[in-house]
């Protein structure tokens, strides 16, 4: 198999290999992170770099395996690097979720509540852990089953759905909805309608 059949991206892959022999050439390679050769292949190389038939071969091989070993270090490196990045970006995401002045609800496709912000467990008196599980009809008041269906059924439509509810308290509340991406749940703001009036 060659080189490049293992990197579908001959560029990156040949940006690795002049990395890692430049890493070796100058004697300065990252951190070893991965595993060691075995007693088996080590006495293999050993005998032949023992016999001058087969030492030239011996250090190739050696070489490039040292090769190898440098350019899984560089990947290890880069990937830790990336998962890190990652880790940051959900973490200011969920930030921006958790923090948001407005109600977010995050809904299944049958209307039961998956999760919500912390503005969400304002507007309801509820924890989030106690909205998760319940169906968003059940912290709606009484008679509003037939406006949820709707809007659970036309939140798949290209444009979002909207339509306004009354709370148990006789508050009302709008609702803008709209599928995930994955169409696996349904994502929800909520705003009360007193103080959207208030800012308009």
């Amino acid at each position: 198999m060659k080189d490049t059949d293992r990197y579908p991206n001959a560029e990156s892959y040949d940006r690795l290999r002049r990395s890692a022999r430049d890493l070796i050439d100058h004697g300065v390679s990252p951190p070893h992170c991965g595993g060691n050769l075995s007693v088996d292949a080590l006495q293999l190389l050993y005998e032949q770099a023992s016999r001058a038939e087969t030492a030239g071969d011996a250090l190739k091989l050696l070489h490039e395996l040292q090769t190898y070993q440098v350019e899984l270090d560089l990947l290890y490196e880069q990937l830790q690097a990336n998962e890190h990045e990652i880790s940051e970006e959900l973490a200011h995401y969920r930030s921006l979720y958790e923090q948001a002045p407005v109600a977010y609800l995050i809904v299944a496709n049958d209307g039961e509540i998956i999760e919500g912000n912390q503005a969400a467990s304002v507007l309801f008196g509820q924890s989030t852990t106690d909205l998760a599980g319940n169906a968003l009809s059940s912290v709606l008041a009484p008679g509003e089953e037939v406006t949820v269906n709707t809007l659970l059924r036309n939140s798949g439509n290209e444009e979002p759905a909207s339509a306004s509810f009354e709370l148990p308290d006789r508050r009302r509340v709008k609702i803008i909805a709209r599928s995930a991406a994955a169409r696996d749940s349904i994502l929800m703001i909520l705003i009360e309608a007193t103080a959207n009036a208030a800012t308009s």
